[in-house]
This record gives C-alpha cells, sequence and structure tokens, in this order.
C-alpha cells in the first residue's frame, strides 16, 4: 500500500496539466469563470457527489505555476498529498477553490499572486523573479475526502504494517549476513569486526569515529569515510542512543557493525531521508578517545 503523508502546511503542487490563459477582448480569461471571488475551469467532471467540509482531510494531486510554467507538482512528492480543509485565508483561496469540487473533479484556478504568497503562505513580499507576475495558476484533481477519524485509522494500519515489515526485514538481513549475531536488551545487534586496544570511553568523554550509515538493502545513506571523522561525547544523547550503546561497548582503533532496530534509532516518524521504522546498518571505527 502506497504510504500516505500528511502535510499540514499548504505546500501547494500540481497534476500535468496544461495552464491555459489568453487575455482577449472583454473576456479576460478565455474559458475561465468567475463567481464569489473564484475564476476556474472545470477540465473534468468526476463521480462524485460531495464536496469537502470544514475539518475533513483530503488526497490530491496538485500544481501550481503562472500560465506558461510550473513552479511545484506534487508527483514530485514521495507520497501522496492530504491536506486538512481548514478556513479560507482570502476569498477566492484554495480553500474556496477546493470547496466545489467532488472526487474525481479536475480543475485549473487563477488566484492573485500577492495574495496567495502574503495571506496564505503567510510571506511578508512575493520573491523577486516574481514580482511582475500579477496571478499564479493552480491545477488540482480531488482524489478523495476523508474525516480525520479515517486519516487517523489509515495511518495507525500503516504504521503497524511499517512496524511488522521492519522486523521481518531485519530478520532476513542477520540471517543472511550475521546469523550467529545476538540483541543486547535494547535490541541492538553488535558484531565485532576488528578488536581495539586499551579500555571502552567512559559515559561523557569524546570519541571521534567514522562510519558508514545504510539501510537494510545496502544503499548508503550517509558516511564520513571522505571526510573526518565526527566527534561527540558518549551518553549525552548526542547521537542516536543505538550509537551510544553500540560506541561505548568499542575500544580505540576498533572497527564493528551496528544493526540499529528504528526503536533505538529514529523511530516510527523517520528523520529526512530516513524513512519511519527503519532499521539502520552502521559500519563504525572508534578512531580515538579523549583523554
Amino acid at each position: 500500500m502506497k504510504k500516505t503523508i500528511l502535510i499540514i502546511a499548504v505546500m501547494l503542487v500540481a497534476l500535468s496539466f496544461v495552464f491555459v490563459s489568453c487575455e482577449s477582448g472583454n473576456d479576460k480569461y478565455d474559458g475561465y469563470k468567475s463567481e464569489n471571488g473564484l475564476v476556474y475551469k472545470f477540465h473534468k467532471k468526476g463521480d462524485g457527489t460531495n464536496t469537502p467540509k470544514l475539518g475533513d482531510f483530503i488526497t490530491v494531486d496538485m500544481v501550481y505555476g503562472t500560465d506558461d510554467s510550473v513552479m511545484f507538482d506534487s508527483k514530485s512528492l514521495p507520497q501522496d498529498m492530504i491536506l486538512p480543509i481548514t478556513e479560507h485565508t482570502f476569498n477566492g483561496d484554495i480553500y474556496d477553490a477546493i470547496s466545489i469540487m467532488t472526487i474525481g473533479d479536475s480543475v485549473t484556478f487563477i488566484m492573485n499572486a500577492d495574495s496567495v504568497f502574503k495571506k496564505l503562505f503567510r510571506m511578508n513580499t512575493l520573491p523577486p523573479e516574481l514580482d511582475s507576475i500579477d496571478n499564479l495558476y493552480f491545477s488540482l484533481q480531488l482524489n478523495k475526502i476523508e474525516t480525520e477519524e479515517e486519516v487517523k485509522a489509515a495511518q495507525e494500519i500503516e504504521m503497524k504494517r511499517l512496524e511488522e515489515n521492519e522486523a521481518t526485514l531485519r530478520n532476513e538481513y542477520l540471517a543472511a549476513n550475521y546469523p550467529d549475531a545476538k540483541p543486547t536488551e535494547s535490541g541492538l545487534y553488535y558484531i565485532a569486526l576488528k578488536k581495539g586496544t586499551g579500555s571502552t570511553p567512559k559515559n561523557g568523554q569524546s570519541v571521534k569515529v567514522h562510519y558508514k550509515g545504510m539501510f537494510l538493502n545496502g544503499t548508503v545513506f550517509d558516511s564520513s569515510i571522505e571526510k573526518d571523522p565526527i566527534d561527540f561525547p558518549i551518553g549525552q544523547g548526542r547521537v542516536i542512543s543505538g550509537w551510544d550503546e553500540g560506541i561505548g561497548m568499542m575500544k580505540k582503533g576498533g572497527k564493528a557493525v551496528l544493526v540499529i532496530p528504528s526503536s533505538i534509532a529514529y523511530g516510527p516518524n523517520g528523520r529526512g531521508s530516513i524513512p519511519p521504522f527503519s532499521t539502520l546498518v552502521f559500519e563504525v571505527e572508534l578512531v580515538d578517545i579523549a583523554k
């Protein structure tokens, strides 16, 4: 099931609709209707009968740009786009626009650029490249309308699926690569590659570590190998707890593999390029321990 994510901030994005606008004669926006502050054109009518209401959440494909260029496209996002329906910020804004749509509708709306950026996006001024632009064109398709309860229920189901999938993938990875590895009480898998010398770092001591971080499929998401080692104090929460524990088991010059479940990494929310419920694999080297 394709993962969806609730995007509260109104990042307005778009379908690959063709923005059509020309000023001719007395018809300022050829083919567009204008009523109640809205300027719009329907491209397709869906089979839906209900329109979104305050408090609902909608799944949309959406684009915004000028009359001849696309500035942002929701198809560039890795997940479906879900927006909450809130009070409008000005007459004819995106919420007013969505309020006339039903599921399956495809519509292009024309909105005042100054109002969009200052009232909807809450920016003090328009971007310099848009100083000469009067209007922005928003094209969207309404795919789904859900209540807050329905969205939460779907998210809970998805989170449960991801959590179960993480355990399955981790067990498969360990069976294929480190079948004899045993977890610590926290769930960390520590696989020693090279023993270091001296003592292990004490709580609060600063350490220098080289690392390569990977997903279970081998994709590298971060590395210090071509850079300087990172420097942090052990046991102070400056790194994920799986690192505090794993590096704290090493001696200077030692190398190891840390297989770190999401429960002691970035958890059910993930972080940046790290998806929710991701077990991470780190190849680490304890370069130095501060005296």
